[in-house]
């Protein structure tokens, strides 16, 4: 489908969309989990083609993507208004009520190719805020998405859902589309700011929420427990070869025994190959740069695991940026001279021990500056979907740092509060 056309079918379902109760989203929602659960065999089996991930990720991933429709469907039904009675003039009621913004433009991403793809998070959250839907299929997973969108179309009323296809002047035609009034994206730094600026220059601008950049810092403190530390962290950077979100990128620790230990058990993990010939030649690139600069610990295969062990002085430039693939930066050196250098992330990490609260306490307020999750003694990997959960950051791990695309409060982006002050009981929505 072109986008033209999508597009005017979902201005044309909106008004039905929108007026649809919380329970009836319940139920499209529902409709749409139990759906894909019924044809995961053929989901899995034409993902697995497709990106090289493994059947028990993608087996997992499935199990999310209609976890999450059905948690977002459940919180679509639940009660939101806000009354504060006789304050308006005259003595009548306010009352805040949520109203969907419209047609959203959904870009499906790649590392996650069910839970962030045509069937995910962001598409789930814009039909609980009774927002239609029109999803650009990433280029990398051309099967993979046009069985999902065929799956989801079927399942949900004509117009609420429209599929479309092709490469970035597609994305910039869809984002500039009059009718659209939203956007949520997932990808790269370049891709996103490219549709922030498209979205920016429109006569009426809309907001974009993307999701782009993240190192996802990991503080190692003297207490942290050795081989659990090094074994978990060194899962987190080579599961799914690397391709994460929330793959801690940088790992700072002040025991230069323990940077080795960890390098060694990175190069020596095996991996899958990577989604796509160009992840793969980025990696093997990064790979050629850091060994000209630094020492790098590197194993065997295609993609080659591997750790670059650096100074926590020396981290400046390409050693503080996001690279997908399976590599860390490990720098040696206090931990406290860390988060100044930092940019925005989806999340920062410390590993310690109970002798450590002190030294926690003073690292934590320049992470909270620049992170949207903590993680104490665990991993970043594994976002939980959850009412409180936060899968965002400030930039440019994302373009709104006040916004998650992950958790119940992801739907908050597609639907705005409207006060109606003094309305007789009779006209409330």
């Amino acid at each position: 489908m072109n986008v033209s056309t999508a597009v005017s079918q979902a201005v044309g379902a909106a008004p039905a969309l929108a007026s649809l109760g919380g329970r009836s989203r319940r139920a499209m929602l529902h409709a749409c989990a139990d759906a894909l659960a019924a044809a995961g065999d053929e989901i899995i089996a034409t993902a697995l083609a497709e990106t090289g991930l493994t059947e028990a990720r993608l087996r997992a991933e499935l199990d999310r993507t209609t976890g999450q429709l059905r948690l977002l469907g459940d919180h679509a039904a639940k009660p939101w208004r806000r009354v504060s009675a006789g304050v308006a003039a005259g003595g009548g009621d306010v009352v805040t009520v949520p109203v969907p913004v419209g047609p959203v433009a959904v870009f499906a991403a790649s590392n996650f190719p069910l839970a962030f793809g045509v069937s995910g998070g962001d598409t789930a959250s814009a039909l609980a805020a009774g927002c239609p839907v029109v999803v650009k299929a990433h280029p990398a997973q051309p099967r993979t998405g046009e069985l999902l969108g065929r799956i989801l179309a079927r399942a949900l009323p004509d117009g609420a859902f429209s599929l479309v296809v092709g490469g970035p002047e597609v994305s910039l035609e869809l984002v500039r589309a009059p009718g659209i009034r939203a956007v949520g994206f997932t990808g790269s730094l370049t891709g996103g700011r490219a549709l922030m600026d498209a979205a920016a220059a429109r006569p009426d601008p809309i907001p974009v929420y993307a999701e782009m950049g993240s190192l996802n810092p990991v503080l190692v403190l003297p207490g942290a427990a050795v081989p659990a530390t090094v074994s978990a962290l060194a899962t987190a950077v080579t599961g799914s070869a690397g391709q994460l979100c929330t793959k801690p990128g940088l790992v700072v620790t002040g025991s230069a025994a323990f940077a080795d230990e960890l390098a060694q058990a990175v190069a020596a993990v095996p991996v899958h190959r990577m989604l796509t010939a160009g992840m793969a030649q980025a990696h093997e690139s990064w790979q050629a740069r850091a060994a000209a600069a630094h020492r790098v610990v590197a194993g065997t295969g295609s993609p080659v695991p591997f750790a670059v062990v650096v100074g926590v002085d020396e981290l400046a430039g390409e050693l503080l940026e996001e690279h997908f693939g399976p590599s860390v930066v490990i720098a040696v050196g206090a931990a406290e001279q860390v988060p100044s250098r930092l940019e925005g992330s989806l999340t920062a990490s410390v590993y310690a021990g109970d002798g450590d609260r002190d030294a926690a306490r003073t690292l934590l307020p320049g992470l909270l500056a620049r992170a949207g999750r903590i993680v104490w003694n665990g991993v970043p990997t594994g976002v939980a979907v959850c009412d409180a959960m936060q899968h965002g950051g400030p930039w440019p791990a994302t373009s709104a740092s006040w916004s998650t695309s992950v958790g119940t409060e992801a739907v908050e982006r597609f639907r705005r509060p409207v006060a109606l002050q003094g309305l007789p009981a009779d006209l409330l929505p």
